[in-house]
């Protein structure tokens, strides 16, 4: 195996970041590991005592130094290619791996998790994608940290299910619920924060919904994620709650029924001065800007029926929390 300076100084970068900036343990494999450089374990920061507590929750890093890593770029990523071989081990690998690239000359580093939804194969190689905005640094801190609570998309959609099994008694139990729905601006130009209230009551006064509230209320569940200008909203309000129909008025919820809905409000106010500018976000379809037009926030409500998952979703918890008669499939 030949020696690569600009390997080790990759490593010897990038173990600065994690340990300086992020201030997590990096634990160097050896040199002639197959696919894995370091592992990183995240640490828990006690500002009052000054001092750093080791989590337990690890993510393996595979480091690679050079210009040349970033000269396939398109757009917002650059492209990183690697053998089949070493994604493989990847993907079977008992702890999740992020794939790190970084430029000496300009002393930065990026990172992208690898698992089935982020790498594309290509023939007997594969690629991977990592946006340039994943910088490695402090300011990443929280989503490379979520790395580590779930290995793949798939283990963090089966904790989504078992998370919801309240919701989805009561909504079996009611019928119906109501999802009350705030979107408000935020100091950048590109995302909105989104809280989504989930009730028994039908109410009207919007504000005292998420403002007022008995904290001790079993029948309240809420929501909190950013969404970028231009993704869909309800894409996201199913992706957190799969196991309910959303409807408006009876009809099924969209991100176009919303954009006539809030242009509408806002038309109704017959102001001369913004019905331009609200004309032209509704054909924009940019529902976003038009909710927070004139005050910086807007809400609304929605209805919540059974689906075809609100009943599956309790024989999948009991299958997985079913002692197994087998105990082992695997086979060496």
């Amino acid at each position: 195996m030949k020696y690569s300076s600009e390997e080790r100084i990759g490593v010897y970068s990038v173990a600065k970041i994690f340990t300086q900036n992020l201030k997590w343990i990096f634990r160097e494999q050896p040199v002639n590991d197959f696919g894995i450089d370091a592992f990183v374990e995240i640490t828990k920061v006690d500002l009052d005592l000054n001092t750093l507590s080791p989590s337990g929750r690890l993510i393996g890093v595979q480091i690679k130094c050079g210009e040349s890593y970033f000269k396939e770029s398109n757009g917002d990523h650059v492209v990183f290619r690697g053998s089949k071989k070493h994604l493989e081990y990847w993907l079977n690998h008992s702890m999740p791996v992020i794939v790190v690239i970084y430029n000496n000359r300009l002393d930065t580093a990026c990172w992208q998790v690898v698992d089935e939804t982020t790498v594309i194969l290509t023939g007997k190689s594969f690629k991977l994608k990592i946006p340039k905005q994943n910088i490695l640094n402090n300011t990443h801190r929280a989503e490379l940290s979520n790395v580590t609570l779930f290995k793949n998309r798939y283990q963090y959609k089966l904790w989504q299910l078992q998370t919801s099994l309240e919701e989805v008694k009561l909504l079996l139990r009611q019928k119906q619920l109501f999802l009350y729905v705030k979107i408000e601006e935020t100091s950048r130009f590109d995302d909105y924060h989104i809280t989504l209230v989930v009730i028994d009551a039908d109410s009207e006064n919007y504000p005292e919904l998420f403002y007022n509230w008995d904290f001790d209320d079993p029948n309240r569940f809420e929501y909190y994620f950013h969404l970028l200008n231009g993704k869909s909203l309800t894409e996201a309000i199913y992706d957190i709650l799969p196991w309910a129909e959303v409807l408006t008025n009876g009809v099924t919820f969209t991100d176009e029924v919303l954009t006539v809905d809030i242009a509408n409000d806002l038309l109704s106010f017959e102001q001369e001065e913004f019905i331009q500018d609200v004309t032209k976000l509704k054909r924009r379809k940019f529902f976003l800007d038009l909710a927070c037009y004139l005050s910086g926030s807007y809400s609304f409500k929605l209805e919540l029926k059974p689906n075809q998952l609100t009943h599956a979703i309790f024989e999948i918890n009991a299958f997985l929390n079913k002692e197994p008669v087998v105990k082992t499939r695997i086979h060496w």
